[in-house]
């Protein structure tokens, strides 16, 4: 997830607000968040301003979350504006922010920050790298995503002559780099280059085609839709991402003729298998897909058959290779052709730079430091290898504040941030120590003993067991009869003294927890709400 802080005089801009995706294991969340309230700690102050590069979620997904605690001016792009739209609307969030749309090419003013939007390629449309001119001479050039090469004639190429111009016109203090491909060599390719690729695809086609990609990827959308037309082909799409971002590119003009060749369901059903085209989302097997559900048997009208081919257009994100793979395999069972970037390279680019994208524009921006971001740290490492000069790099890690001036930089101070957890229904934020519950509930099961015990009252007490491993009902009987025993000895020699029902309670979930661990090893979660009656 992407966010960082530039902050002098104070001004405070915050750019890009983004999440990450949970890990397979944590069962109930979908994303991870940076935690404000840490953030707020560390400035003492709101941001000024939230200045958004692009549309995708590891650089937008917080904000909505960010702008019920934070609302300020929100400077933002016309593609990234319509997903936040959506995103606040499934939230329910009717507030009217301050939204001020921006474009490539415009400029705007944060207090005394001086801020261009400079055009940059990606894999998402109106993409733009940022020069931020903070005052006292620390202007900085932040990248965002980018590579360098476009997607002519509607996404151009980034005009590294410009940039160059602009940088001696006003010198860079920082530049501050995107890393994911700084571990390729060469130019990443233009998206122009799968045209062909899928082309030579869909031509052989003996049923239907099945492609996944990108949700937000206009740009392969728009090559799948051409490549369909000039094979004469139809293009059914199935995924909820992929028709929010077709019906994103219409509202914004940027559909062309291409688009004449998608079909609904029925006119679908009336074509020859080999001259349909479904492009669906799932490239990464994610649960519930459209790929995955096909792949499941559990779409009526779609069902992958000996003679189709599935195309994964689109690389493998690090922590998915087990959904994918068993993907492919579960095509490999149903006899379909399997393709991906590893038999046909070119069915693929990517929308970041290469090493030879970075050092050019090094080269045009010409800045006094280098900070390379936004990886793992092996990807951050090769990027800083790219600097002129190793005495120019600023070593980033999170939680970390870099003082900069005309004398150098200075690493200020190191926090650790933590985040906070989106809860897959609800989606709201929880911290750590509520995911952590959650977990070990799932991890090692639960008990709940509730009752009532007076010294007039007879001890009434159940206990009741979650996802614990007994053999047979009659084991879990047993149990649970040796636990009542022990609680009314317990009560017992608790009453003798001065009884309180707070430590009868921690006492009784102590044993409980004890006697389960005897047989199970793990200690599961145990709640004790008992109550005392004095009648």
């Amino acid at each position: 997830m992407n966010l960082t802080l530039y902050v002098n005089q104070g001004v405070c801009l915050l750019v890009d607000c983004g999440l990450s995706f949970a890990e397979p294991f944590e069962i109930g969340v979908d994303a991870h968040i940076p935690a404000w309230e840490e953030l707020e700690s560390i400035l003492g102050m709101q941001p000024t301003a939230y200045l958004i590069t692009h549309g995708h979620e590891d650089h937008l997904g917080a904000l909505p979350y960010f702008l019920t605690r934070w609302p300020a001016p929100v400077y933002i792009g016309p593609w990234a504006h319509e997903l936040l739209k959506d995103k606040l609307m499934q939230r329910g969030d009717q507030t009217a922010y301050d939204i001020r749309p921006i474009k490539s090419g415009d400029s705007c003013r944060v207090g005394h920050a001086k801020i261009d939007w400079i055009h940059v390629p990606h894999s998402i449309p109106q993409c733009s790298a940022l020069a931020i001119d903070m005052g006292d001479g620390n202007r900085i050039f932040h990248t965002g995503d980018f590579k360098v090469q476009g997607f002519l004639p509607i996404d151009p190429d980034l005009d590294l002559d410009r940039v160059s111009k602009n940088a001696k016109s006003s010198p860079f203090r920082v530049m501050v780099a995107d890393s994911t491909n700084a571990g390729s060599s060469g130019e990443c390719p233009s998206e122009s280059t799968v045209l062909p690729e899928l082309k030579a695809c869909f031509a052989t086609a003996t049923g239907i085609s099945y492609l996944t990609t990108f949700s937000s990827n206009l740009w392969r959308i728009k090559t799948v839709l051409r490549a369909a037309q000039e094979t004469q082909k139809r293009v059914l799409v199935f995924g909820a991402g992929l028709r929010k971002s077709l019906e994103i590119a219409a509202k914004l003009s940027l559909l062309g003729e291409e688009a004449q060749v998608l079909v609904d369901e029925d006119a679908a059903a009336r074509l020859s298998r080999k001259d349909v085209v479904v492009l669906c989302s799932g490239c990464q097997g994610e649960y519930r897909s459209g790929l995955k559900r096909i792949m499941n048997d559990e779409v009526n009208h779609l069902q992958v058959k000996a003679e189709d081919q599935v195309i994964f257009s689109s690389r493998v994100i690090p922590g998915n290779e087990k959904a994918i793979f068993k993907l492919i395999s579960m095509g490999h069972e149903k006899g379909a052709k399997m393709i991906t970037a590893r038999e046909k390279p070119g069915i693929h680019v990517s929308g970041h730079a290469y090493a030879g994208d970075l050092t050019r524009l090094i080269q045009a921006v010409n800045p006094q430091f280098y900070m390379p971001v936004h990886g793992t740290f092996t990807q951050i490492k090769t990027n800083q290898a790219l600097a002129p000069r190793i005495e120019q790099v600023i070593p980033a890690r999170n939680g970390r504040v870099v003082a900069l001036g005309a004398d150098g930089y200075e690493i200020f101070a190191e926090f650790d941030l933590p985040s906070l957890f989106i809860d897959s229904w609800s989606r709201l934020p929880m911290s750590y120590d509520t995911m952590r519950s959650r977990h070990k509930i799932g991890d090692s099961g639960m008990a709940i003993c509730t009752g009532l015990v007076g010294p007039q009252h007879p001890m009434q007490i159940e206990v009741e067991f979650i996802g614990l491993p007994f053999a047979d009902e009659a084991e879990e009987e047993a149990c649970e009869m040796q636990i009542l025993g022990s609680l009314h000895h317990l009560y017992q020699a608790e009453s003798r003294k001065e009884f309180s029902i707070v430590s009868f309670n921690e006492q009784a979930r102590l044993m409980i927890r004890r006697k389960l661990s005897e047989l199970f090893v793990k200690k599961p979660v145990v709640i004790s709400k008992i109550y005392g009656i004095d009648r």
